[in-house]
């Protein structure tokens, strides 16, 4: 098994080569296209954290907005914490 750690270095290591090489201009044939995005280019990892700032905050939204309310197990979680009050009150923890 993998860390943790060297699966998101092998997952991340190509993008940033690949940024840093556009960056310097390493990659043959494309010098007009790197010189006309130079500034997109040296904040492209600044604009990656952004967008995955913003897909994360749009998860959760849609995670909120399209809860399911379990009344079932809210029942049944009410069950067990009368169950734990008797028994705590049985054995004078609580009153």
């Amino acid at each position: 098994m993998v860390c943790q750690a060297v699966s998101y270095i092998v997952h991340i290591l190509p993008f940033v080569l690949l940024w840093f090489a556009l960056l310097q201009n390493w990659l043959p044939g494309i010098d007009d296209f790197t010189a006309k995005n130079h500034e997109i280019i040296l904040y492209a990892p600044v604009y990656a954290v952004v967008m995955l700032g913003i897909y994360a905050v749009c998860s959760v939204l849609y995670g909120v907005a399209t809860f399911n309310d379990c009344q079932l197990a809210r029942d049944e979680l009410r069950k067990e914490i009368e169950e734990v009050k008797a028994e705590l009150r049985k054995r004078n923890i609580i009153s």
